[in-house]
Order: C-alpha cells, then sequence, then structure tokens
C-alpha cells in the first residue's frame, strides 16, 4: 500500500516531462560545466523519443525514456538492499523488470541506460 501511495504521488507523463526537462535546464543555468551537472534532458534521443537522467556522482541515477507509447523509468540507489552489488551473485534483483511493456524492450537493451545497475522500474 506504501508503495502505491508514493507511485501515486508522481506526476502524469507530461508533468513529469515537463519537470525533468525544468530541472535539466535549472542544472545547465546554475552549473554551465557539464560534468559538475545532475540532470540531463534530451529532446531529441531518437526519433520521437527525448530522455531524462539523473546522475549525483554516487553512482545513484534514473533514467526516463519518453516516447509515443508512454513513459519507462528505471534508477539504482546504491545503499537499497536491491542493489546488484548487495549479494554474492550482482545480477538485478528477480521480478524489477517483470511486466514491462513490449514497447519498451529496446530501453531495457539500451547500454547508456546502465541496466545492469537497477534498483527500480517504472
Amino acid at each position: 500500500m506504501l508503495l502505491k501511495a508514493r507511485l501515486q504521488s508522481l506526476p502524469d507523463i507530461e508533468g513529469l516531462r515537463k519537470l525533468t526537462q525544468s530541472l535539466a535546464t535549472l542544472d545547465a543555468i546554475m552549473s554551465p560545466e557539464w560534468e559538475y551537472r545532475y540532470y540531463s534532458f534530451n529532446s531529441k534521443w531518437g526519433e520521437g523519443e527525448m530522455m531524462a537522467s539523473m546522475r549525483n556522482g554516487s553512482s545513484d541515477e534514473y533514467f526516463i525514456l519518453f516516447d509515443s507509447h508512454g513513459a519507462i523509468m528505471k534508477g539504482f540507489d546504491h545503499e537499497s538492499a536491491m542493489s546488484p552489488w548487495s549479494a554474492e551473485e550482482e545480477k538485478v534483483w528477480p521480478g524489477i523488470f517483470d511486466g514491462v511493456p513490449v514497447e519498451f524492450e529496446t530501453f531495457l537493451a539500451e547500454p547508456a541506460f546502465s541496466i545492469p545497475a537497477t534498483t527500480f522500474c517504472i
């Protein structure tokens, strides 16, 4: 129930796109040097695709792909018990990618999104 409440607190897809784009714009203004920024937004990631990301320098990150099908987000929290590196066998937590629509299968194959480093996927 707590997880459902937290997911419901996320904005809708258009609101999320606007929020992530605004964060990246503000970060670019505040940090002209790209390597010091946390947030990024690429409005031309692919044909009909936009991509938002956050990297905090401590290996925590998220990537969001926006396209005509909607949006998919994956992230990594290095302190999470679900971290692939918290267990002897380094692998993504079972079930993380269960239920990902077929329309987003290419997202899961994109090397830039660091798929092996995933603790959540929405």
